[in-house]
């Protein structure tokens, strides 16, 4: 990043560690904070701690104790400008109006999707 200009946090969230990792490692990369949660319950309470601080949430759809999408309704509640994108390896039930990557995907098409969401004020889905 140039300047002053800030770094993009993202709150990341799978229950499978070597997504979890491999995700974090590449976001890491491009200059991002990251922080990762390994359930949606999980995800709600780092974002409860963090909310100021997380312009992005990415999170898996279907996990354990809490789902993404419930997860970051309640993120929601918190901080209603809050953007997301969901990822899922089922093309079933999944919400509509969203922006969503199916796994597997290539990493290009999530780092793509995420300069689109933090750049477009207008894609608060």
């Amino acid at each position: 990043m140039i300047g002053a200009e800030k770094v993009a946090t993202i709150l990341l969230a799978d229950d499978e560690p070597q997504i979890r990792d491999m995700l974090r490692a590449l976001l890491s990369r491009q200059g991002y904070q990251v922080i990762t949660a390994i359930n949606g319950q999980d995800a709600l309470e780092k974002f409860a701690e963090s909310a100021s601080e997380i312009d992005l949430v990415v999170t898996d759809i279907v996990m354990p104790e809490m789902d993404g999408v419930a997860s970051y309704k309640e993120m929601k509640k918190i901080n209603p400008a809050l953007k997301v994108i969901y990822m899922s390896g089922f093309a079933e039930n999944l919400p509509p109006d969203v922006h969503i990557l199916l796994k597997p995907f290539p990493p290009v098409q999530l780092l793509h999707m995420i300069r689109t969401v933090l750049n477009n004020k207008h894609l608060d889905l």
